[in-house]
């Protein structure tokens, strides 16, 4: 009979392991990290993708470009660019420019985009919008 009772405990104890394990696993990084559209500091582990979306102005055709982006981050899409929903008779609506990233070593890097003017328009404003970003160790779960 106690046998009985140590393997129902042993099956309890597993079972509170299991559900840990998954429990942690849940928390694991997302896949992607979305950077705030009017720049500032963004945090990711590394190997965690970083979207940049920025909003076009779809009448005069200005947009962002790229100006600079450190080493560490590997550019691995973009510019993309996407619309909203255009309802019926409705010009120019809004959308966004889309960049992303992969964070390839731990550290501290910049990205800036720039407001640039489409081509044969008059200079666009100096907007700038920089991302400092802080990359962090990838986390490890697991039993050692």
């Amino acid at each position: 009979m106690q046998l009985m009772h140590r393997h129902r405990f042993g099956a309890l104890v597993l079972a509170g392991f299991a559900a840990l394990a998954l429990a942690g696993c849940a928390t694991l990084e997302r896949d992607n990290v979305a950077a705030p559209p009017d720049g500032g500091a963004v945090t990711l582990r590394n190997g965690t993708a970083l979207v940049v979306s920025l909003p076009p102005d779809p009448v005069t055709g200005n947009g962002w470009v790229l100006k600079s982006a450190d080493p560490k981050l590997w550019e691995i899409g973009g510019p993309d660019a996407t619309q909203d929903p255009k309802p019926p008779g409705l010009m120019g609506v809004a959308g966004a420019t889309a960049y992303r990233f992969r964070a390839k070593a731990p550290g501290t890097s910049t990205i800036e985009f720039a407001w640039q003017a489409s081509p044969g328009q008059p200079p666009a404003p100096g907007k700038v919008v920089r991302y400092e970003v802080t990359v962090s160790p990838p986390a490890y779960f697991g039993l050692m």
